[in-house]
């Protein structure tokens, strides 16, 4: 197996820990990515696939920035602490005062 590969691959299971699919997902999709470019031989051709599967580890991480940043906007937002019929209720008068 070229280093190159080895490498991503223990990247992606690294990131694929903090996946939100859990990383039994992660796994099963990398080894399937990977089976599918094993007949690969040039080295550019294997440069070029590593650069691809190194953006979708950079995509993962987002991924998982994403939920963390939701996660943590949920349950400490500046409107955690109120209920949906009190947000309702402060939309309601926004709006009214922009009408005026």
């Amino acid at each position: 197996m070229h280093p190159l590969v080895r490498d991503l691959y223990k990247r992606v299971v690294f990131v694929g820990r903090e996946y939100p699919l859990g990383l039994p997902w992660v796994r099963r999709k990398a080894k399937d990515w990977f089976r599918q470019n094993k007949e690969l031989t040039d080295e550019v051709e294997i440069r070029r696939a590593v650069a691809k599967g190194r953006f979708w580890v950079r995509e993962m991480r987002a991924i998982i920035q994403l939920k963390k940043y939701r996660t943590m906007n949920k349950r400490y937002g500046r409107n955690a602490h109120l209920t949906n019929t009190e947000i309702l209720e402060q939309v309601e008068k926004a709006i009214a005062e922009d009408m005026k």
